[in-house]
């Protein structure tokens, strides 16, 4: 349990806030304590399982709970649902990992309040929980305030003004729900694909932009062998969080397009889609359209099949467009829908289209699907094709418009391309020194007569751990040393530091480190990194005068599993005490990666 003096400033916790964090991984809570430890907080109690966790919120009042989802004795999921019941009172802030990611939506169903994903961020805690906080501060000044109109006997004119009061910390907290959408958005763009496949002899081109902070169109294109490739598109319906929450699901179930080796053809895939999609959809108005083609790359010769989807254009290089209009009703909406397909086949030069219906419904000057069909033919560049089409669906649009995705695939060579930035109106700054800009740089590179030096600024989390191992062994290879300065390093998580172990261990007395603060000593020794502690040097090298960014590299979610797993795996071998720390994250990463 930690305490200290609670704050009054806005953002910052007030008087007798409480915390609770449950989870069976030391290393976890010990990141979620320092998160929110920096917060001033008047207690934080920490728990190994949900059965522990259920004494403490049985006897003391407790604002925020963050709990993982998978624990011994009883999960996170099981806790929440008996505090609805038993203590309705605290906000959650569900922690899951890549292999819990249903669990964590399910928590989201059950009213959690954020989602973070393992392993955490000290800043990215700190801004969920203070988040929660105002959100209860919110709440009980509502409640004040209601409790006063209820009771008084003032003016209707002081009514108002009081109602005026609330609407004014509304919208104060307008800034604060954008922040959360805007990392929603970050999670949800993780799910798309995130470079295209090269194939010879094809070419492709997307466009991607939700109406809002999130959106509910998904696409994907996936070489299944040699000869066969598979390309989806799908639009939830809305859009917004709850579109968001359904491409989410079809996401997670768009796993089987293979059996027993074989590819399965586009009907199979619909129907099990329906299958797998039909009980979690039962709200009403909730349902996916969605298309799934598969092409032979040799020939080609396709097979399309449409749930409800809006018709795809084939443009081919001479002649006419058609469109292959949909060949069964939308996904959700009954127990055993039966799909029909269209064939197709693909010449050189010819072109095919996928669209999800935004672009059709947004401004006046928004194209017809007869617009698409000629831009096709008479519009050569494929980025600017899909650019004019987007821009003339935007056009003079009022208010909220639907999301948009673009999708053209064409038989011949050039450059593929996946476009799915943020839209310029989209992108904000943010004043809030707990939220770093997208842009910022932690790592920074540089040399000087044969030495290499990197530095390492701030709380350095496993997105830079894949940048930091390149530009070690790219410097390396260029100079007789390397020294990583420390020195403005203030926390590392457990990837980066089995990363650091990595590049020390593998090139000894060639690395140094230098300007490593106590605390970040500490964590070297609780990890039995005795090999890295040998390189600390007590006097520090002046870094060059010219250090440039190191950018953090764009991976898949294959690749980012990939670097954890080695980087734990590392941690794993110095120690018992870390072998059984660790044991979980490696096991559940192995999992997820069988061929590591």
């Amino acid at each position: 349990m930690a305490s200290g003096q609670a704050q009054s400033t806005p953002g910052e916790p007030r008087e007798g806030s409480v915390f609770l964090v449950v989870d069976d991984d030391p290393m976890v809570r010990k990141i979620v304590v320092k998160g929110l430890s920096q917060l001033d907080a008047a207690e934080i109690f920490e728990e190994e399982d949900g059965l522990a966790a259920q004494e403490v919120l049985r006897t003391r009042h407790i604002d925020v709970v963050v709990t993982d989802v998978m624990m011994p004795k009883m999960d996170g999921l099981a806790l929440m649902k008996w505090a609805q019941e038993h203590c309705p009172e605290p906000l959650w802030i569900v922690l899951s990992g890549l292999d819990t990611f249903d669990a964590a939506v399910e928590a989201l169903q059950l009213g959690a309040f954020d989602y973070l994903a393992k392993p955490p961020e000290v800043p990215r805690v700190r801004v969920a929980v203070r988040n929660a906080l105002d959100q209860i501060e919110l709440r009980r000044e509502r409640e004040r305030l209601y409790a006063e109109l209820e009771n008084s006997n003032v003016q209707l004119a002081e009514k108002v003004n009081q109602l005026q009061t609330v609407c004014r910390v509304l919208e104060d907290q307008a800034a604060t729900i954008q922040a959360d959408l805007d990392r929603a958005e970050v999670i949800q763009r993780a799910l798309l694909p995130q470079q295209p496949p090269a194939i010879p002899g094809w070419c492709m081109e997307t466009l991607y932009n939700p109406g809002s902070s999130v959106g509910g169109d998904f696409y994907d294109a996936v070489v299944l062998d040699e000869h066969y490739l598979g390309l989806v598109i799908a639009d939830a319906a809305g859009h917004g969080v709850a579109a968001a929450m359904l491409s989410v699901l079809f996401k997670l179930r768009l796993k089987r397009v293979k059996e027993n080796g074989d590819v399965l053809q586009p009907q199979q895939v619909l129907e099990q889609l329906n299958l797998h999609l039909y009980d979690m959809l039962s709200a009403p108005g909730a349902f996916i359209t969605a298309t799934y083609i598969l092409l032979d790359l040799r020939t080609g010769q396709g097979r399309l099949a449409s749930a409800g989807h809006t018709p795809c254009v084939i443009g081919p290089k001479a002649g006419e467009a058609r469109m292959l209009e949909r060949t069964g009703p939308a996904l959700g909406l009954g127990l055993n829908p039966s799909y029909t397909e269209h064939e197709f086949e693909l010449q050189a030069g010819d072109r095919l289209m996928l669209y999800t219906d935004g672009i059709l419904e947004g401004g006046p000057d928004s194209p017809a699907i007869e617009d698409l069909a000629a831009s096709m033919t008479t519009v050569s560049d494929r980025a600017a094709l899909l650019g004019g089409l987007f821009q003339d669906a935007i056009r003079d649009i009022g208010g909220d418009r639907d999301d948009i995705t673009l999708l053209l695939l064409e038989r011949g060579e050039g450059t593929s391309h996946f476009d799915d930035s943020v839209a310029p109106r989209q992108t904000q700054t943010t004043t809030s020194s707990d939220t770093p800009s997208p842009a910022h740089s932690q790592l920074a590179a540089g040399a000087v007569t044969g030495h290499g030096f990197i530095s390492i600024d701030g709380a350095v989390t496993w997105l830079c751990a894949h940048a930091l191992l390149e530009s070690a062994c790219e410097l390396l290879a260029k100079n007789d040393a390397l020294t990583l300065d420390l020195a403005r390093c203030k926390h590392m998580d457990s990837t980066c530091l089995g990363t650091i172990h990595e590049i020390v261990s593998a090139n000894g007395d060639s690395v140094d480190l230098q300007g490593v603060s106590a605390e970040v000593r500490k964590l070297f020794e609780e990890l039995s990194m005795n090999a890295v502690l040998d390189r600390i040097q007590p006097e520090a090298r002046p870094l060059p005068d010219a250090m440039t960014a190191i950018e953090t590299a764009s991976l898949t979610p294959r690749q980012q599993g990939a670097r954890i797993l080695s980087a734990h795996e590392t941690l794993a071998s110095l120690s018992e005490e870390n072998q059984e720390q660790f044991r979980a994250v490696v096991d559940s990463l192995r999992t997820d990666l069988p061929d590591a």
